[in-house]
């Protein structure tokens, strides 16, 4: 028999969260038999899987030491909390990269770090250097304080080639509270992008939006089809540039997979250096006018602001006062050299 004690960081959680994350090798259907025929017990007595711990609390497992382990994912408890310390190398297939990470802001709980262009968020295939894997190699160096069978990663994503602001739970009340968040659509968040065309007033454009999965594209339409989902943003134009090209302050409401790039294509304003999405031959035009080739989207993930305060009962209680201690806090990513570069060379100064 083996002892889990809940710790702080565990606390408010459902029991059967709790028991998969553990037990990475387990299905529900497995642990909830387990939890029927008592071998797995809450402080001694029969659970049913979705009673909510509290700190100090203990859950029994009884379960022979091959299968312990085996559903643990072949590692045994480093203590009588937990399985596996946060950014264990082999959470990420073994490869994790030490690079630095550019950190805009951390607590105990959460990590704001601003992401390169070229950096996957997260691993596409085994042995891919990312963001999240970065993270969890950070966070392993620090030796902070780890939720039980919880490895810190990205709560949101950008493309490879879109820099800027990700942010990283580094505990489970950490993510728990930044899923919620960017899931629920609180947080402001504003990205800046040099575009095709001058856009001559503020828009606030709402459109459909409809995955292509086979190309991996976003199809875009005025008018509502079958399948497809509205999505909205706003693009106000901060400088009108050179060779017909602005620098645009983008807030996106709703934010869908490639929302942005597709979404300002289809209002003519396509961004600079898009493959996907982008004018091509104007790119590439205006990249041999500036002398700078324009291989990367200059898109960037720029501020991020947290929202006021709001009573969640789904959030944990130290999540709760993780949204206490952020309510109302912005954050600014600086854009990178690159975008830095174009920018200056269109006649718009360093633009910060």
């Amino acid at each position: 028999m083996r002892e889990l004690k809940i710790g702080p960081l565990d606390g408010g959680q459902r029991l059967d969260k709790y028991l998969l994350r553990v037990f990475k090798e387990a299905d529900k259907g497995f642990l909830y038999r387990m939890l029927r025929k008592k071998n797995i017990t809450l402080n001694g007595k029969k659970a049913e899987g979705g009673e909510r711990l509290s700190e100090g609390d203990t859950v029994q497992v009884f379960f022979s030491e091959e299968t312990f382990e085996k559903m643990a994912g072949g590692r045994p408890p480093e203590a009588a909390g937990g399985l596996q310390k946060a950014g264990h190398p082999e959470a990420s297939g073994g490869r994790i990269s030490p690079a630095a990470l550019d950190i805009i802001f951390e607590t105990p709980h959460i990590l704001l770090v601003n992401k390169p262009a070229g950096l996957l968020t997260q691993k596409a295939a085994a042995g891919d250097d990312c963001l999240t894997n970065r993270i969890a190699a950070y966070v392993k160096g620090r030796n902070d304080a780890a939720s039980t069978g919880f490895t810190p990663s990205a709560a949101n994503r950008l493309d490879r080639n879109t820099s800027g602001l990700v942010l990283a739970g580094k505990t489970l009340p950490g993510q728990q509270l930044l899923s919620y968040l960017l899931r629920s659509r609180k947080t402001e968040k504003y990205y800046l992008c040099l575009v095709k065309g001058q856009m001559e007033k503020e828009t606030d454009s709402t459109l459909y939006w409809q995955k292509e999965e086979e190309e991996n594209r976003a199809l875009i339409s005025e008018v509502p089809r079958e399948g497809a989902l509205p999505i909205r943003l706003k693009a106000a134009p901060l400088s009108h540039l050179r060779e017909g090209t602005d620098l645009l302050k983008v807030q996106l409401i709703s934010g869908k997979s490639h929302q942005i790039r597709a979404q300002l294509a289809w209002l003519g304003h396509p961004i600079l250096g898009d493959s996907k999405y982008g004018d091509g031959d104007f790119t590439r035009r205006l990249g041999a006018q500036l002398g700078i080739p324009l291989r990367l989207q200059l898109l960037h993930s720029w501020q991020l602001v947290f929202p006021a305060y709001e009573e969640e009962e789904s959030l944990s209680p130290l999540a709760r006062q993780l949204w206490q201690e952020m309510a109302g806090r912005g954050f600014t990513a600086p854009y990178p050299a690159y975008f830095k570069r174009v920018l200056e060379a269109l006649g718009g100064g360093d633009g910060q």
